[in-house]
């Protein structure tokens, strides 16, 4: 295997097998192209269930309602990122309290063309 192959598997697998964070890639209206380990942790999901899916599906009622996912996605194309604490939904209804980080991934001309997700579960001391 050639090192760039090697590098490549590995930056994979690192991805799919973190389990402390989901990790999700998302295309520019939000469906859910990528699902790793962490994702099926805390989300209650397997891949099979949730890709081809929108990700406003995590976000409760009222923050669809307020378009947060969508806003959400509009900061993190002006700005490059965008971060909020919140509750979330999982598979089964219940919620938790959710860190959120989302990054604009650029093209080499420098527009858009998709997302990374990343969700960590807040415990109760960590949320301020």
């Amino acid at each position: 295997m050639e090192k760039k192959e090697l590098l490549e598997m590995l930056h994979q697998r690192m991805i799919e097998e973190i389990m402390d964070y989901a990790i999700i890639l998302i295309d520019t209206d939000g469906t859910i192209l990528s699902w790793n380990k962490g994702a099926e942790q805390i989300k209650g999901y397997k891949a099979d269930e949730i890709l081809g899916q929108n990700f406003r599906m995590f976000y409760m009622p009222q923050d669809r309602e307020a378009r947060l996912p969508e806003l959400l996605l509009e900061q993190a194309t002006k700005e490059g990122r965008a971060r909020h604490i919140g509750r979330r939904v999982r598979k089964n209804g219940t919620t938790f309290w959710g860190s959120i980080l989302i990054t604009a991934l650029h093209d080499n001309e420098g527009k858009v063309m998709g997302f990374t997700k990343l969700t960590k579960e807040l415990g109760d001391n960590e949320i301020d």
